[in-house]
């Protein structure tokens, strides 16, 4: 996994958040990973092209939601995508379009409702 994540810096990725070196006090020769974060993944990044069984956590930007979905497609494992938007057109497209394990839907530019009492 480290591999994969060196592999992505070294070829452009941004490494946002790097968990590779976390030490659990007492477990200090153990083999653990902290979460990591990398920005400006492209589909061509080995960490893209194959399965990372861990916290990583990779972050496309594609220009617009067809470049999107292509790259979703032709990915050939399908786990999960994920879309940050703030067009309730976008959000709805990629709700019934995209075929993933699993979509997330996270709406930018709205305010949350309070729901219950405040006092």
């Amino acid at each position: 996994m480290c591999k994969f994540i060196q592999n992505s810096v070294e070829r452009g990725a941004g490494l946002v958040l790097d968990g590779r070196n976390i030490v659990f006090p007492g477990y200090e020769r153990g083999n653990f990973i902290g979460p990591i974060i990398l920005s400006d993944v492209t589909a061509d990044m080995e960490c893209y092209k194959k399965e990372i069984f861990g916290p990583v956590l990779l972050c496309i930007q594609p220009d617009n939601l067809d470049e999107a979905a292509n790259i979703v497609d032709r990915n050939k494992y399908g786990n999960g995508a994920s879309i940050f938007t703030s067009s309730g057109a976008a959000a709805r497209e990629f709700q019934t379009e995209i075929e993933a394990g699993s979509g997330l839907l996270y709406p930018l530019g709205r305010q949350r409702r309070f729901v219950g009492t405040h006092k």
